[in-house]
């Protein structure tokens, strides 16, 4: 915690006609205390983002300037819940107090309010001019929207320095740079003073889905793609196929892979490799592994860094039936990548790459051939549209790679329109699905009969809840023989 200097409250700054406002619950509800508030608005120079909280008289902040000087110097991490629960006791629950005790204490400060409001996505801070404003990525416009906190140089220094602390981790001027996941899993890119950056400290972060969608709901609620394409990637998935997920940072590339993770047998072994732990498995029998990078204690020792590659290598020891990597980035796990999938389990991946050529040039620049593609039995391209004035995710192509005198060649099978929001699709001639029935022993008309009753549990399937939905694809493949 950061010895406290003063307790900032941040007002409305920006005019305009209100597009949205709502309350931001957080965790504030469970400890009764008042609401921070979230209003957007519109006028000549944009979209703006106002963060309204409770305000605080003289007394109060008084008050609260003691409290927090008492609890910094007494503060233990496993005695804060009681300290906090204890403090407001003694100021007679006064909800605006007890406000900005958990913003404060239990929380990440003035940043608090944004983490808590569950239509940011991300949210980015640069210190430029010493007074400059934090940025939010707002789900509902699919844009970067300026906020009404400000925060000069020392603010920004403080609160960087506050996250690394929650998260774990160090951040020093020798060292100033800090890639890390807090507690409640913000994934944070910090750098600190001016060493790396020069007019002042920068703040990026990521925030999790808080549920896991289905891959039907997300087929129906959100047409991230129609039924029949999610159908032939299930196909993949349960034939124990590869499936590489491709597109540039912020289109959905996790979100897609967790929700294709629900379309395995339930009883299969699932591994999950990742650097920052965003993958969810919603089937008991999943295996979580995440790489190890130096803690306060051991930053300076190599030797406690556990890299994705070493774990990907570790998963051949585990008799895995789908292995999924959160991204393939260094050759190394590229390579272990390719070794692991090889070895016959099913396996899922993302990388960044805009198109096929650049995805195609990042594994030879690993050293890596063309040949690696004939184990890949679909590629997914997904991208971030505005339609109707909104930001959609879309699956922009599903394609298959087919080797030609050693040469890798794509070829689509289905593509979205952005001008008409809609897909053509043609998996139906797809060779790698051709393939796989034929090895499974079903004729081309036995494919195309699975493939409709893929698309019959997905329409039927996406409102149920998580419960109801594990129990109906057990259903569907002990329907199958799939045990």
């Amino acid at each position: 915690m950061i010895e406290p200097k003063d307790i900032k409250v941040t007002r409305p700054k920006y005019s305009g006609d209100v597009l949205m406002s709502y309350v931001l619950k957080g965790i504030y509800e469970q400890y009764d205390v008042a609401f921070p508030k979230a209003t957007l608005v519109r006028n000549e120079d944009g979209v703006f983002y106002n963060i309204e909280e409770p305000d605080l008289t003289k007394s109060q902040r008084e008050l609260l300037m003691k409290a927090y000087k008492t609890l910094y110097y007494t503060l233990k991490p496993k005695d804060l819940d009681k300290l906090v629960t204890t403090f407001l006791d003694y100021v007679n629950r006064d909800r605006v107090i007890g406000y900005y005790v958990v913003r404060d204490i239990l929380r990440y400060d003035v940043l608090t309010p944004l983490l808590d409001d569950r239509e940011v996505e991300d949210i980015s801070f640069s210190s430029v001019t010493g007074a400059d404003p934090v940025f939010v990525f707002h789900r509902e416009f699919g844009l970067w929207i300026p906020t009404n906190l400000i925060l000069n140089v020392d603010e920004g220094n403080a609160l960087v320095q506050k996250i690394a602390f929650k998260s774990g981790k160090s951040i020093t001027l020798a060292k100033p740079i800090l890639d890390a996941m807090t507690p409640e899993g913000y994934r944070v890119a910090l750098t600190y003073g001016r060493e790396v950056s020069p007019t002042g400290s920068t703040i990026s972060v990521r925030k999790p889905h808080e549920e896991v969608w289905t891959l039907p709901r997300m087929v129906v609620e959100k047409k991230v793609m129609t039924a029949l394409m999610a159908a032939a990637l299930w196909f993949v998935i349960q034939n124990r196929g590869v499936i590489l997920v491709v597109g540039r940072s912020g289109t959905g590339k996790t979100t897609l892979i967790n929700a294709m993770l629900t379309l395995v047998p339930p009883s299969w072994k699932i591994v999950t490799v990742e650097e920052i732990p965003e993958l969810r498995v919603i089937f008991p029998n999943w295996v979580r592994l995440v790489s190890r990078k130096p803690t306060l204690m051991t930053e300076y020792n190599e030797s406690a860094e556990i890299p994705p590659d070493r774990l990907i290598s570790h998963t051949f020891r585990i008799r895995p039936d789908l292995v999924s990597v959160g991204e393939v980035r260094s050759k190394e796990e590229m390579k272990e990548f390719i070794h692991s999938v090889a070895a016959g389990h099913g396996g899922i991946t993302s990388l960044h790459a805009e198109d096929f050529s650049s995805l195609k040039a990042r594994f030879n620049y690993a050293g890596i051939d063309d040949s690696f593609f004939s184990v890949v039995s679909m590629v997914v391209f997904v991208n971030s549209y505005t339609v109707n004035g909104r930001l959609v995710r879309r699956v922009q192509e599903i394609g298959e790679v087919v080797l030609k005198e050693g040469q890798a060649h794509y070829v689509p099978l289905a593509t979205y329109s952005p001008v008409t929001d809609s897909f053509f699709v043609d998996v139906l001639h797809s060779s790698r699905l051709k393939t796989m029935a034929a090895t499974k022993g079903m004729t081309e008309g036995d494919l195309k009969k699975d493939l409709e009753g893929k698309v019959r549990f997905i329409l039927n399937s996406s409102m149920l809840n998580q419960e109801a939905y594990v129990k109906a694809i057990k259903e569907y493949y002990d329907s199958q023989g799939v045990i």
